[in-house]
């Protein structure tokens, strides 16, 4: 049994090896601090396994710290994809595939790993790392303006037509969905932890319904298009909306996209004049003032069918720098912004949004039905293997023998980590019965 004993203040935290029976006289102590650092390496299985080791090594991997610097620590940015495993991954980025059928057909929303997919009657938010997930009652649906917002081609409609939100409150580390009927007077927010719908202070105008938010840094972001231009902003701490004052210079388009890329509300949009590319603007923590990031010409493109009807969406920067989007038609693409070069990885591709594992946990709370309801709703989560091969040629520089050394180096600090973490154990336990 492993047990954590309390020290004074300038003593570090140690961990203390006994049986549970019997005293040792001759303890062995290993430092707490090293015992998460190695654990904060381990492969995600790893350690969800590790969690039944003891009762403490289950409140370490699952305490908010571990769960935060858990975030921090991990290699290669991740896509979450869905459907069929049709795309090998990427050697500077790692495929995740969520087996949901309401994945493929149906919006979500997303916030640090976690995903929210609003059904009829039910939001269901799901923590595709752990294996949880939450239902909860949506209550009544109202139908709108149906006609404009089937015909539209760059809607994406939630289920009774509500504007809808996904993020995390920054501050109390909770995640709340937020719904919105304009027209019906409906204003709602749902804690997660909580579980029960609470009303919510009317924004200052109408959301457009047919278009996703983003979550950056505690607020929900939602791009207005309809009447004016407008960006509206709902604190998930404070739960009130705010006007955001500058936006930035691309003319919208049906098309046009709010995204969170690498901790930062980006704006994607097609341009024509002169050519026909793909701007992405970035705004600053601030909110004062927005940045191009990225040009992208989409010229070769065109000699695809109406072609400006097409919308691309940024997924995430690799370390190297390189941005991976993808587009309307579910093709996935990466961009060398210092060679100007663009390839297409995958033609069919289901991509739902950056991830990133998370271990917090999706407690079953008053109000909310858990995952053993009779409703039969289920999911699964697939890891590519590392050292599998793409089957396309993901950039002009590297062959497929460097991919495949490149992810089996992977591999070797896991392994080493593991064992020496184990080594750790049984050294304690025989010292203590040498002893």
């Amino acid at each position: 049994m492993i047990r954590m004993e309390e020290e004074e203040e300038e003593t570090p935290k140690m961990i203390r090896m006994e049986e549970e029976e019997e005293e040792n006289p001759n303890p062995v102590y290993i430092n707490e601090d090293l015992v998460e650092d190695i654990l904060l390496r381990l492969p995600l299985k790893t350690i969800l396994k590790f969690k039944t080791v003891s009762k403490q090594w289950r409140s370490i991997l699952e305490s908010k710290s571990f769960v935060e610097r858990r975030k921090s620590v991990q290699k290669n940015p991740k896509i979450l994809a869905a459907g069929e495993l049709r795309f090998q991954g990427d050697a500077e980025i790692d495929v995740v595939y969520l087996q949901c059928h309401d994945a493929t057909t149906r919006p979500s929303l997303t916030c640090d790993g976690l995903v929210c997919i609003p059904v009829t009657d039910w939001v269901n938010v799901l923590n595709p790392s752990t294996g949880e997930f939450l239902r909860f009652p949506s209550g009544p649906s109202h139908y709108g303006n149906q006609l404009f917002t089937r015909e539209a081609w760059w809607s994406e409609v939630f289920p009774g037509y509500w504007a809808m939100g996904f993020g995390r409150d920054e501050v109390k580390g909770s995640y709340k969905v937020v719904r919105m009927l304009y027209d019906f007077n409906y204003f709602e927010i749902l804690d997660v932890d909580i579980g029960e719908w609470r009303k919510l202070t009317p924004p200052p105008y109408k959301i457009e319904a047919t278009r996703k938010s983003a979550c950056v840094n505690g607020s929900i972001y939602w791009l207005n298009l309809m009447h004016r231009s407008k960006l509206l902003a709902l604190d998930l701490h404070t739960e009130e909306f705010r006007d955001v004052p500058v936006l930035p210079p691309p003319r919208y388009t049906g098309g046009t996209r709010i995204v969170n890329l690498e901790n930062r509300l980006a704006v994607a949009d097609t341009c024509f004049d002169p050519e026909w590319a793909l701007e992405i603007w970035s705004m600053d923590a601030q909110e004062e003032s927005w940045t191009m990031t990225y040009f992208i010409r989409l010229s070769h493109l065109i000699s695809t069918p109406i072609f400006w009807r097409k919308w691309f969406t940024p997924m995430a920067v690799s370390k190297q720098g390189n941005l991976f989007f993808c587009d309307s038609e579910k093709r996935l693409f990466k961009y060398y912004p210092e060679t100007d070069y663009l390839c297409c990885l995958s033609p069919d591709f289901c991509v739902i949004t950056p991830f990133v594992e998370n271990l917090v946990s999706l407690r079953s709370q008053p109000g909310s039905v858990p995952k053993i309801s009779t409703s039969g709703y289920q999911y699964g989560l697939s890891y590519l293997q590392p050292g599998c091969v793409p089957k396309i040629s993901t950039s002009p520089h590297r062959s497929r023998i460097s991919n495949i050394v490149g992810r089996m180096e992977l591999l070797f600090p896991n392994i080493l980590l593991t064992s020496t973490l184990v080594s750790l154990i049984i050294f304690g336990y025989r010292y203590k019965y040498s002893t």
